[in-house]
């Protein structure tokens, strides 16, 4: 593989083209990235800088700082009911570097690994730096339905599959996998004896009860076939801090971490003791943001229902709906181009997250309810001009 292959992140594109708009004078509203609104809770701050007074700026290990790995275990089997202990836990700038350190650590020369499609735009460059040769398979969700179609990931699976690589609640799609499709995936990981890359950086951003969050390592039989990724940007808006982490069977993690040293040595140390604080900040702070997400969600179906030419699967969980734009006759990338210099609204074109998604858009909904409301008026006009 040639790393000028590698293309540059689509979500990153469009809105740096917004920003440069925006320093132009004109009226821009992004609905691109996927940022949470709100500040990084206090605690967490305050912590931090603590750290940084009391001299925590040294090496640490380079599987993460005791505390906060014990920190993250006693969180996983409280709330996601999985068995692990701080030894299967390795902290990692980011979740994005979980993912990476994952698939090098388990794939070797021409394995080849699923991918569920339409998938995050780091996905499928990752497996390509990971392990060049691999081969990856992609299985596209239903598009009527955005399901995980069990059918077409078993009859893709051959002896070489090494692992399926998932995300729920998801992104860009907004949904969330139920208990049925997870179980149906387990059932199939452990018959055929390959891994599953969890990516579960969005379990707090559902604002749909009846479809809760499951964390496949927690089924019956999982956890030593599972990597989980997960970290703080999402649910603590830390996006900037570059702080995620994965749970892996113990020798995986013992791989994970080898490799780390020798790219990282170590996630900042103050950082690391600054996230502790976590355990201070109850859940019910997100309350006020997962309001504004559904606010948001509940516009976008009413405006998508008010057009002749979008369609859409109704979100509910991570801060995305994906909106099919198949009937306008327009690629993805044309679309979300004209969009921005017409009207001035950011968002990111399907193609980046699948070569078979160039029929859809992905919106973010964690902008502020008024940029939202006024990202969703540009749009119908937007759209009522194609017709």
């Amino acid at each position: 593989m040639n790393l000028t292959d590698i293309q540059e992140s689509a979500t990153l594109k469009f809105s740096e083209a917004a920003n440069e708009l925006k320093k132009q004078g004109k009226s821009i509203i992004s609905l691109g990235l996927g940022e949470p609104s709100f500040q990084t809770p206090s605690e967490i701050v305050n912590e931090t800088i603590a750290a940084l007074k009391a001299g925590h700026t040294r090496y640490s290990s380079t599987a993460g700082i005791p505390e906060l790995r014990e920190l993250i275990a006693e969180k996983l089997r409280t709330e996601n009911t999985m068995q692990c202990t701080a030894q299967n836990i390795v902290i990692t700038p980011g979740a994005k570097q979980a993912i990476f350190l994952a698939l090098r650590a388990i794939l070797n020369p021409e394995d080849e690994i699923i991918n569920i499609t339409p998938c995050y735009v780091s996905n499928i460059p990752q497996i390509k730096i990971a392990q060049p040769s691999a081969k990856i398979i992609n299985i596209d969700l239903d598009k009527n339905t955005h399901k995980l179609d069990i059918t077409k990931i078993k009859q893709s699976i051959t002896p070489k599959t090494k692992a399926i690589l998932i995300n729920s609640p998801h992104n860009p799609t907004g949904k969330v996998f139920t208990k049925e499709e997870l179980s149906n995936l387990a059932k199939l990981a452990k018959e055929h004896n390959i891994f599953i890359i969890s990516d579960e950086i969005y379990e707090k951003l559902i604002f749909d009860s009846q479809n809760p969050h499951y964390s496949i390592a927690s089924f019956d039989g999982m956890a030593e076939r599972t990597i989980t990724i997960n970290g703080f940007s999402k649910t603590y808006s830390m996006t900037g801090w570059r702080l995620g982490y994965c749970c892996a069977p113990e020798k995986i993690a013992k791989i994970m971490t080898l490799i780390s040293q020798h790219i990282n040595t170590n996630v900042c140390t103050f950082i690391q003791k600054g996230a502790c604080a976590i355990k201070n900040i109850p859940d019910v702070y997100l309350k006020n943001f997962i309001t504004q997400i559904k606010t948001n969600a509940q516009l976008l179906n009413a405006t998508i229902k008010e057009t002749k030419n979008l369609s859409l699967v109704s979100p509910n969980g991570s801060f995305f709906g994906f909106i099919n734009i198949s009937k306008t006759n327009m690629e993805s990338d044309k679309f979300c181009s004209k969009l921005l210099i017409d009207k001035g609204v950011a968002i990111t074109p399907g193609i980046s997250f699948g070569s078979n998604w160039d029929d859809h858009i992905r919106v973010s909904l964690s902008a502020s309810t008024k940029d939202f409301e006024e990202g969703m008026k540009r749009l119908k006009e937007w759209s009522e001009e194609l017709e």
